[in-house]
């Protein structure tokens, strides 16, 4: 028997039965006595046990947890969740500043499902008004309030009217949407860039936001983000190409028509209540609980941050520019092409995306693209570029994530693998087919002649017609090189 004082000088005594066991509180000496028979029974039933599958008693303790509880990430930014409506507000225009004079409203029909946006303008937006003479409303805190209330949904035209910008942000679409949006916030962060996920309103998409300390040529800001897609795309080899299509602002400078393209705002209140527009922790996908702490304690490049980032991100290469495999930068983690690479060798080459891993499809990808003169020559004119693609890409994909790629670049293919270390295994599936004999009557010219020759030389080529305006192109690849022919007429 122990016995101990209270605060109160109460003296109470500790009992301890047989074997130095402590008794139960709140039971009664016979509830006590049976609780403590049932245990011991439970104590050999498991020594038993132990004796029968020849374990230890440390090999039969408990497993601990697979993983520990990651805890909260708790930002601690000047405007909270508890602040005014007003702070908030004045967050969301500093932070998401665009152009001030316009902004884009979305529409629903509810009775065939279509949907869109359309500027705001005074009375109304009508389907084939004029956009020259339509009486744009402006940007308002007002504005601002209802989207954060869900009384509409506004869109942001990202260009200023000085060809600058105060964010970019890269749009992901489709099923990996949010696997290709992590790689791209990975390529950031790696390099110190703060990188903002959103989850898009359809809850599949995803939007990563990078903002500025004060605004900069909108060309610079592409710049970055087309760095961090080339590194991203490196990270996982099935990001298609089309990414580099999907930034905002999309294009460097306005072609002097229209407000250029919009990006839906994020923190709309209506989609909020499902879990969408909203910030995510990139270490649970949840959204921060407090998205106003979050966001206000983010921080901005400064210009010459951002055109640091962009002398030091990898420049995309395409083409005969791709020599060999080059690996990124962000990750430890970086699967290497298998030693024996397997190409069928049919009317096209199929490899097999298993045998490649990611750096290596993304590398293929590209050596099996070119720059799209139609794009390149848009924007020098100031002319819109909406919906013509950056690169024109002569590859394709199956379901299984396998590369289908022209045969004229077996010795592009060939060099990239070696580059690696390993060796390419051709399955030839070829025809023989039957001989035939053609002869060409008509007369070349000295620019055309150099090109059939340098086809003709090699086993593997490709021809590659193009036609921009009154120009013919003919771009030829020899294996070795492109040669680049042009006819005006």
């Amino acid at each position: 028997m122990v016995a101990s004082a209270d605060h109160n000088g109460t003296v109470t005594e500790d009992t301890h039965e047989a074997g130095g066991q402590t008794a139960l509180p709140g039971l009664s000496d016979a509830a006590d006595r049976a609780l403590r028979r049932e245990l011991d029974e439970l104590r050999l039933d498991n020594a038993r046990l132990r004796k029968l599958l020849e374990l230890t008693e440390v090999e039969s303790k408990a497993a601990h947890l697979a993983q520990a509880v990651i805890p909260a990430v708790l930002h601690h930014g000047p405007v909270t969740m508890d602040s005014s409506p007003e702070e908030k507000i004045r967050l969301f225009q500093d932070l998401f500043r665009a152009r001030r004079d316009v902004y884009a409203v979305r529409w629903e029909n509810s009775r065939d499902g279509r949907s869109g946006w359309v500027p705001a303008v005074a009375g109304g937006w009508r389907k084939g008004a004029n956009i020259a003479g339509a009486n744009f409303l402006p940007l308002t805190p007002f504005v601002v309030a209802d989207h954060l209330r869900g009384v509409q949904h506004i869109g942001l035209y990202p260009l200023t009217e000085q060809d600058t910008c105060w964010w970019v942000a890269a749009d992901f679409d489709g099923g990996a949407a949010m696997l290709d949006a992590l790689a791209y916030v990975k390529a950031a962060r790696f390099r110190g860039i703060p990188a903002a996920l959103e989850v898009s309103q359809s809850g599949r998409g995803a939007h990563v936001w990078i903002f500025f300390r004060t605004a900069i040529p909108a060309s610079a800001a592409r710049q970055l983000g087309t760095g961090l897609i080339h590194e991203a795309m490196a990270l996982r080899g099935s990001m298609s190409l089309a990414s580099y299509d999907r930034l905002f602002p999309a294009q460097d400078v306005h072609s002097g028509k229209g407000m250029g393209n919009l990006i839906a705002a994020p923190l709309n209140g209506k989609r909020r209540q499902h879990g969408t527009t909203l910030f995510l922790d990139t270490t649970t996908l949840e959204p921060y609980e407090d998205q106003w702490a979050y966001l206000s304690s983010l921080d901005r490049l400064s210009e010459r941050e951002v055109l640091t980032h962009v002398r030091r991100l990898p420049a995309v290469k395409l083409g005969q520019e791709v020599r060999r495999l080059e690996l990124p930068l962000s990750s430890k983690i970086l699967p290497r092409p298998a030693l024996i690479v397997r190409v069928a060798f049919a009317s096209r080459l199929t490899v097999r995306a298993a045998d490649l891993g990611p750096a290596m499809i993304s590398a293929v990808k590209h050596a099996a693209s070119m720059p799209n003169p139609e794009f390149y020559e848009r924007q020098r004119q100031r002319r819109s570029t909406w919906n013509i693609p950056r690169y024109l890409r002569n590859y394709d994909e199956t379901l299984e994530g396998n590369l289908i790629l022209p045969r004229g670049l077996m010795p592009f293919l060939k060099q990239l693998v070696e580059s690696s270390g390993s060796s390419l295994r051709i399955d030839d599936q070829r025809l023989e087919g039957t001989a035939h004999s053609f002869e060409c009557s008509a007369r070349l010219r000295a620019e055309q002649q150099d090109a059939v020759d340098a086809a003709t030389a090699a086993e593997h080529g490709s021809w590659w017609p193009a036609r921009y305006g009154k120009d013919r192109y003919g771009v030829c690849c020899d294996g070795n090189s492109w040669r680049f022919n042009a006819h005006s007429g």
